[in-house]
């Protein structure tokens, strides 16, 4: 299952700083970002704690993932792994973590669904958010048929419908679209956990970004400060509903954080 895990998540927020103005470009994925909820979600709110507290004013504009993703020359958030390939940074600060899950929907099968390997997921048809696979040809060629779609509303839908047999989502994301559209039925859908799936929602500054290490460093310094003052624990609660957070997530969250200022002082 470890190779499964490979299959990567892309959550992007692109932005262009003009003095002390930051100017944001996100996809819709709720709960982390969304324009339909207060400070445009979680990560939104943490991201305009951090911004703010560093001396700056930010604005988030929603974009569609594909053209974030293809758009190379504005600086990103999201999964790390998934820009490297492209882009450059000068800095990378992650500022939460998620895990990436596979859902399918129990009435559409008879048995339970068990993956064990990359073989396991043969004979189903997956469904994925457009831009969000890092080689789709090369799990093709092993036999892995997937499904794109544009926003996670229309994937589970295509689920439900037994158009797809498998969703690869984050589970946070996934809840929460799940809870909007088929609150009734959410019992129906059944979550396959992944072994070693947790990766990185990072803010990433490009090497072409005017001040680019004075705003990263500054931007680092923002979220040590939150986090000392529970600021950012208070927000992260809101959306995951844990009056504490496990000592794993910041266990997580100083590993990528030590990997990618590894990477990008090299």
């Amino acid at each position: 299952m470890k190779k499964i895990a490979f299959i990567l998540w892309g959550i992007s927020l692109s932005f262009s700083c003009f003095s002390h103005n930051l100017e944001f470009g996100a996809n819709e994925s709720p709960p982390f970002w969304s324009k339909k909820l207060p400070n445009n979600g979680m990560c939104g709110e943490i991201l305009q704690a951090m911004t703010e507290l560093a001396g700056y004013k930010s604005h988030i504009t929603f974009k569609p993932l594909s053209r974030l993703i293809n758009d190379t020359e504005n600086n990103d958030l999201g999964n790390p792994t998934f820009y490297l390939q492209q882009n450059d940074f000068a800095s990378i600060i992650p500022i939460a973590i998620y895990q990436t899950v596979f859902y399918y929907y129990q009435p559409n099968h008879q048995s339970k669904i068990v993956l064990q390997s990359l073989d396991d997921l043969k004979q189903y048809k997956i469904g994925i958010l457009k831009g969000t696979l890092i080689d789709r040809l090369a799990f093709e060629q092993q036999g892995i048929e997937f499904e794109t779609s544009y926003n996670q509303e229309s994937i589970f839908k295509k689920l439900k419908l037994g158009r797809i047999d498998l969703a690869l989502e984050i589970k946070l994301v996934a809840q929460q679209t799940i809870n909007s559209l088929y609150p009734e039925l959410a019992d129906n859908f059944a979550v396959i956990q992944l072994a070693n799936s947790t990766s990185p929602i990072a803010i990433m500054i490009s090497e072409d970004q005017p001040d680019a290490n004075k705003i990263g460093e500054k931007l680092q310094k923002a979220l040590e400060t939150l986090i000392a003052e529970g600021r950012y624990q208070a927000i992260i609660k809101k959306y995951n509903g844990q009056a504490d957070l496990p000592e794993s997530w910041f266990n997580e969250l100083n590993k990528f954080n030590t990997f990618y200022n590894f990477i990008t002082s090299e």
